[in-house]
């Protein structure tokens, strides 16, 4: 899910480019699943969820500071925000983040990338084309082997 976003980025955020997948910090082990920069320098840090939860929340919040704390040691001022991407969220997230102004994106992931992956059924929202059947259009087929009359 999250290679198929990354690989159409330009088509889902234009002006917007990949520095990496899974951008890890020095010292921990702690990795973004994604990192881009934009036109106007501003690196965000994104975790994809299939369903977003508190946490995600929680991952985000973490990624957002050691991020911030190797920018500030490596003596460089760039604004970094966090992301979180996925098919739906928990309503108290998206209020959290709104009413604690956390300064994070939610980006709600088209239905299309849920063929990506293995996405449960539930959350594929993409139509399934129904092909009507119409009489008279395809032959019946009918098996006949060895067929004999009896007496």
């Amino acid at each position: 899910m999250r290679d198929s976003y990354a690989a159409e980025l330009t088509r889902h955020r234009p002006g917007e480019w990949l520095i990496a997948r899974e951008n890890s910090f020095d010292g921990t082990a702690v990795r973004a699943d994604m990192r881009t920069i934009d036109r106007s320098n501003v690196t965000r840090l994104w975790e994809f969820k299939i369903s977003a939860s508190y946490e995600a929340l929680g991952q985000i919040l973490v990624y957002l500071a050691m991020a911030r704390r190797a920018e500030e040691a490596a003596g460089n001022e760039c604004l970094i925000r966090g992301v979180i991407a996925a098919f739906d969220f928990q309503p108290e997230v998206a209020y959290a983040v709104e009413r604690l102004n956390l300064s994070i994106e939610l980006v709600t992931l088209p239905p299309a990338l849920a063929h990506a992956g293995g996405i449960p059924p539930c959350l594929n929202t993409a139509p399934i084309p129904v092909i009507p059947r119409q009489s008279g259009l395809i032959a019946p087929t009918v098996a006949i082997f060895n067929q004999q009359e009896t007496p």
